[in-house]
């Protein structure tokens, strides 16, 4: 069975053709008028549903015009008397008592237009008069058609609104619809609708208005000609509908089309404002990441990086470089550089570039040089041996260089490049000429950090000088300042030879850094040194520190560890003032901390110390050292203690060495404080003792094979023959490294302790080797895989104005 079901709020074409067609079913065979009218106020009533598919229409009403009989004396007066109607409700479907009756009988059979009509009907009277019902008869007498649509919402004005009947069955708008049935004669319906109606709906119901007129016309048995042009009229309405909804949406359709490519274009603006946003936000984050991370930037190293990384970026080149200039020791001006974009080792095999004409507006501090193809500038290709980019360079067509200078002084210059042609504009020159003013200020910045330190350390310098060697001990010592730090600090090592054999072992940490932080410890190392000599005992010691910190730096705290070994007796006393124990591993290689005793740190005042005694037989090694070995910013200083005491309970071998392969471990460069180490090995035979050669060389090309020939000698002399294949091996590459980049005398030592032999080369530079993997038909970084696969164990470590490169092998 079909669906007789209209939902009101879904209202649409197809909905008005199977309600015409289903309303003239329902009322086909209907007896009269009047029969056919309540059939279709029922239809309605019972067919039309709202979005929740309940009863939309509590009441529906169907009203028919009736002929109204004139007394004779109006008959005689003319045909314009003989107009009187009646107003007949002739269906009514749903409770609305209004319209009954007392005894249910129906009530509304009024002579209209007439106050009495608009007394006891003035819903449906004010409805069928907007519908023109009551429209004055011509002057022959004939009734003016009725025909429209209507629609009166409970909203819009007080005097339409529903009385309390309808209001309490939730009656939202009330809908009437009519036209003229047969000459002289006029229907409507009137729909008491819960569904608020749109504009719409309510158009559609003009079509509706012509199928309900075919309906009520089958009940009257009307004429074939009358019900032929009912059905062209319900036909023509059809098609005006259809030809209006059809503009109606070829209209819709146009706007869509238009509001289509309105969102379309829209969306192109809003993407490509995004990317420039989000571009502009990018800028704008290097360039504070850029100027933070340089104002708070003081080693030069990392400094330039940031820069050049900045500044590539900011310019969308392929890579960037910084060359800038070095002042070294001895006063002399040397020229590094940085890479951003490429790996390093892409232009070791390249010379420093000259002051050519293309680099020469930079290098001087002449201005910015931008090219949108560098190749095809005049200044370009005029140097010999390449005249242009050496072969295997990155190729380079879009050129940029804006010089870093400082009070009129060239610092260095950013060259960035692009295989492609245009790349770089006049906005990217400005975003990186100001990165480099940025990186002027951070340089100068660097530059005065670097002498106050150098100042601070070339104090403390003087002020711990090297280690005595003293007979039956083995010993070392290291201290780095602080990776990410200021200046130097505080903290100082010592070992002091006493009468009778014996040896005073000091450690100490002095707060805070810088000079006056290495002054304070240079009195503190005195005093200890004279207080050492007066045969004191190490609490007593510690006793008289404290009293002489509290008056020559009052508010000022130092933490210490001062013991003295002796030899003879195998024994150790210990006092410690706050510090970290020392660690102690015996000849059986158990590790333990000399923690049993420790007191308060010294500046606080005359004290009492606790000491300990603890026995050291040969074979031993002990370790004294500050909190930065140990501490680091995020993790618990007790992690770093158990780290030190596996490492010290794992192999060892030459002290050297050793304590090289622990500060990679434990610090890593990464370290917050400075760190010092006081490292001593007691040999437990002869064996074990150290011999060493040492030699300088000018760093030229010359000193590969004298350092060969030092090997060999020493040890053929040590009867180590089966080793001077490997370690000439290692040499070669060593001190060919250190040829390669240092600008000042070399430092070779070669060093054996009982089963182990260490070479270690000391140079000027900062560069240190590293295990990079060559590209094929290069020729570099291949000769540390080499010393790699020889060596026992193989490092770096950073002193003072270069570093040491060093290799262990065993003797055996």
């Amino acid at each position: 069975m079909q669906d007789t079901r209209f939902d009101l709020s879904a209202f649409g074409l197809s909905e008005v053709a199977r309600c015409g067609v289903h309303l003239r079913e329902a009322v086909n065979g209907a007896s009269s008028a009047d029969a056919a009218a309540q059939v279709v106020a029922e239809f309605f009533h019972d067919s039309l549903v709202d979005g929740r598919g309940d009863r939309a229409c509590p009441a529906v009403g169907v009203f028919l015009s009736r002929p109204q009989a004139a007394p004779a004396a109006q008959v005689a007066a003319g045909p314009r008397a003989r107009q009187g109607r009646r107003l007949s409700l002739a269906g009514l479907s749903g409770a609305y008592a209004p319209w009954h009756g007392t005894e249910g009988s129906a009530a509304l059979d009024l002579p209209v237009p007439s106050p009495e009509a608009a007394r006891q009907a003035p819903l449906a009277y004010r409805l069928l008069d907007r519908l023109g019902a009551w429209a004055t008869a011509d002057p022959d007498g004939a009734v003016p058609p009725l025909s429209g649509v209507d629609v009166v919402h409970v909203s819009d004005s007080q005097e339409d609104a529903p009385d309390e009947a309808l209001r309490a069955e939730g009656v939202r708008s009330l809908l009437a619809f009519g036209g003229t049935l047969s000459p002289g004669e006029w229907f409507a319906v009137v729909l008491f609708c819960r569904v608020a109606l749109a504009a719409d709906v309510v158009d559609l119901f003009s079509a509706v208005t012509s199928s309900a007129r075919l309906a009520l016309l089958s009940g009257g048995r009307p004429s074939p000609a009358l019900e032929a042009e009912a059905v062209r009229t319900s036909l023509e309405d059809m098609e005006n509908l259809v030809a209006r909804r059809a503009a109606h949406l070829q209209s819709t359709v146009v706007r869509l089309n238009s509001v289509t490519a309105d969102l379309r274009r829209s969306q192109r603006e809003l993407e490509q404002r995004k990317r420039q946003l989000r571009d502009e936000a990018t800028i704008v984050e290097l360039l504070q990441q850029a100027g933070s991370a340089l104002a708070a930037e003081l080693d030069l190293d990392t400094l330039v990086q940031h820069a050049v990384d900045a500044a590539t970026g900011l310019s969308g080149a392929a890579f960037g470089a910084f060359f800038y200039n070095v002042l070294g020791e001895t006063g002399e001006s040397y020229l590094l550089y940085v890479l951003s974009g490429v790996d390093r080792s892409v232009f070791d095999k390249f010379p420093m570039p000259r002051n050519t004409q293309v680099f020469e507006e930079t290098f001087r501090g002449l201005g910015v040089m931008r090219s949108d193809d560098i190749t095809a500038d005049p200044r370009y290709g005029h140097n010999s041996p390449h005249h242009g980019m050496p072969e295997g360079h990155l190729p380079v067509r879009s050129y940029l260089a804006v010089p870093v200078t400082s009070r009129g002084t060239v610092l260095g210059g950013f060259f960035f490049g692009h295989p492609e042609r245009g790349v770089f504009t006049e906005r990217h020159e400005r975003l990186v000429t100001g990165v480099a003013a940025q990186t002027a200020v951070a340089l100068h910045n660097a530059q005065t950090y670097r002498q106050e330190r150098e100042a601070a350390m070339e104090l403390q310098r003087h002020l711990l000088p090297a280690l005595p060697r003293v007979e039956g001990i083995a010993s070392t010592s290291r201290y780095l300042p602080a990776a990410r730090d200021r200046g130097a600090g505080g903290d100082w090592v010592d070992l002091i030879p006493l009468p009778d054999g014996e040896v005073a072992l000091v450690v100490g940490d002095v707060m805070g850094k810088g000079v006056r932080a290495a002054a304070v410890m240079g009195q503190i190392r005195t005093a200890c040194r004279a207080y050492a000599r007066l045969g004191l005992a190490p609490s007593e010691v510690l006793e008289h520190l404290s009293v002489l910190v509290d008056d020559i730096a009052p508010g000022c705290i130092a933490t210490c560890v001062y013991a003295v070994l002796d030899p003879a007796e195998d024994r150790l006393r210990a006092a410690v003032a706050g510090h970290l124990p020392p660690v102690l591993r015996d000849p059986q290689g158990r590790v333990r901390f000399l923690d049993e005793r420790v007191g308060p740190p010294l500046g606080v005042g005359r004290r009492r110390y606790p000491q300990q005694e603890i026995p050291v037989p040969p074979g031993s090694r002990l370790l004294l050292y500050t909190d930065g070995l140990v501490e680091r910013r995020g993790r618990p200083i007790d992690d770093g203690l158990r780290s030190l005491r596996e490492l010290l309970a794992g192999p060892v071998g030459e002290i050297e060495a050793d304590c090289d392969s622990w500060l990679d471990t434990l610090a890593d460069g990464q370290h917050d404080d400075d760190i010092a180490m006081l490292y001593l090995h007691r040999p437990e035979d002869a064996s074990q003792q150290v011999s060493a050669v040492v030699r300088e060389y000018a760093p030229v090309s010359g000193a590969v094979p004298d350092a060969r020939q030092l090997v060999s000698e020493a040890l053929q002399e040590w009867n180590l023959q089966h080793l001077v294949n490997d370690m000439m091996l290692i040499a070669d590459e060593m001190v060919a490294n250190a040829v390669r980049h240092a600008r000042t005398p070399l430092r070779v030592e070669l060093r054996r302790a009982g089963e182990r032999v260490v070479l270690e080369v000391t140079d000027s530079s900062t560069e240190e080797p590293r295990l990079i993997v060559s590209h094929p038909g290069e020729f570099g970084h291949r000769g540390i895989f080499l010393v790699n696969a020889i060596a026992t164990r193989w490092g770096t470590r950073r002193i003072d104005g270069g570093k040491v490169v060093w290799a262990e092998v065993k003797a055996s």
